[in-house]
């Protein structure tokens, strides 16, 4: 039995997997590796967002997973916080069809 925030989240992530967003899991992960690493850097979304010259609310969508990340950004985000763009990918394991 899922506790009622293990239900709200699953339905949050289930919301942002939604095929009609066109993001899934590994969106979610994406966003979340390159918060990480940009608060690790103590660096605030202001400060990525005018290097990467989008808007502060399109780093949010991207970091939140809401919206995905293609390549050309992926490359230059990484850049940006010095990694390489695996890093983003690192550690995330695809779960299968069935059991979402």
């Amino acid at each position: 039995m899922l506790t009622p925030a293990a239900a709200i989240a699953g339905k949050l992530i289930q919301s942002v997997v939604d095929s009609r967003t066109r993001v899934s899991l590994v969106d979610v992960w994406i966003g979340s590796r390159v918060r990480i690493k940009r608060t690790s850097l103590g660096m605030s979304r202001q400060q990525l967002s005018k290097r990467l010259g989008i808007d502060e609310h399109d780093l949010a969508t991207f970091e939140a997973g809401a919206e995905r990340i293609r390549a050309h950004p992926l490359f230059r985000i990484a850049e940006s916080l010095d990694v390489r763009p695996d890093y983003l990918f690192r550690g995330y394991v695809e779960e299968s069809p069935e059991a979402m």
